[in-house]
């Protein structure tokens, strides 16, 4: 719990710096082209977004087994939004599972990422986006195989929001590949998948 404190006081920290500056300068992104009701007009694509999502991941990352199990978990992401189609992300999930492959073997992954966005602002109330985003990732268990758990860690996928009003949206879909070296006395490689859905605050 130490380790995620620090991993979690360090992502507060990198997230509210990025955010700095919007709070100095500025509310709202006017929108290139195009009118409409769903964040085009000027002036209506926020600055920050917070994000909190429910994930699905499929992993594989059983030390000395390397086969599939899946993990429930959430994530939150804050999101600075710099030009009207390109944004910084910082994003942290954190998931779980117990009795991994027919085990007592519990395992918590927890990855702490940052990157750029380009979202698709069109004519209509769907609004797509990509992301890569890179960091690290940390594994918690409950049985000893290595002492570092700690390793490097990235993503690229995408989703598709839709605004439910002025303050907030929903991220409808998000779907994204994640790669980890955490050690598992196999490969040290881990080649996952990750599905979120969630509920978006605009300010």
């Amino acid at each position: 719990m130490i380790h995620f404190a620090r991993v979690v006081l360090f992502t507060l920290i990198v997230a509210a710096s990025g955010m700095l500056p919007s709070l100095l300068h500025g509310q709202a992104l006017p929108a290139s082209g195009g009118g409409g009701d769903y964040g085009l007009e000027p002036g209506d694509i926020p600055r920050r977004e917070i994000g909190f999502n429910y994930n699905y991941i499929h992993a594989n990352a059983p030390p000395g087994q390397c086969g599939c199990f899946s993990l429930n978990g959430g994530s939150a992401s804050g999101i600075l939004n710099i030009r009207p189609h390109w944004s910084a992300v910082a994003d942290l999930t954190v998931a779980h599972a117990n009795n991994v492959d027919n085990t007592d073997q519990s395992i918590t992954i927890i990855n702490y990422l940052f990157g750029p966005r380009y979202t698709w602002r069109t004519h209509t109330r769907y609004v797509p986006y990509a992301q890569v985003l890179f960091g690290g990732a940390k594994e918690d268990v409950n049985f000893e195989f290595v002492i570092n758990r700690n390793s490097f860690g990235l993503s690229a996928g995408g989703g598709v929001t839709t605004r439910l009003s002025r303050r907030f949206a929903l991220n409808i879909l998000q779907l994204d590949y994640v790669y980890t070296q955490i050690p598992n006395a196999r490969s040290n490689r881990q080649n996952n998948i990750r599905v979120a859905t969630g509920l978006i605050t605009r300010f």
